[in-house]
């Protein structure tokens, strides 16, 4: 009977650590593909990286505010970053800047239109 016991002790422990192990892993957020364009930018004073992002809009675009929406995690798009961008005129654009610094923009309204869900000026 004590060797029973012993074996329902181990089991029990072992049941003890998966599930304490299960509900950890679960609440962990999956961890951000690497973009280093984005950490560059993320690392600049806020007119600064309003201008940078401006040039992907084009020469009359003068940035002022620059909101970053978040980065890809899974998919093609993995370790795409989004911007949304508002330039002085009034025009909101979204951002999307690839790990190797290549930036392209849309207009917001479109992006809200075809962004599976996704819209300017909010964070995924």
């Amino acid at each position: 009977m004590g060797r029973h016991f012993a074996v329902w002790a181990h089991l029990a422990a072992a049941c003890i650590l998966l599930l304490s192990g299960g509900s950890m892993a679960a609440s962990r957020r999956p961890a951000e593909p690497e973009n280093p364009a984005n950490a560059k930018l993320m690392k600049l004073p806020a007119a600064e990286r309003a201008a940078v992002l401006a040039k992907s809009v084009g020469h009359w675009c003068i940035g002022t505010e620059a909101f970053p929406m978040g980065i890809t995690i899974s998919g093609r798009g993995a370790g795409l970053a989004y911007w949304s961008l508002r330039c002085a005129d009034g025009s909101a654009w979204a951002v999307q800047v690839d790990p190797l610094g290549e930036i392209s923009a849309i207009d917001c309204q479109t992006f809200n239109e075809n962004g599976a869900g996704k819209e300017c000026f909010k964070k995924f």
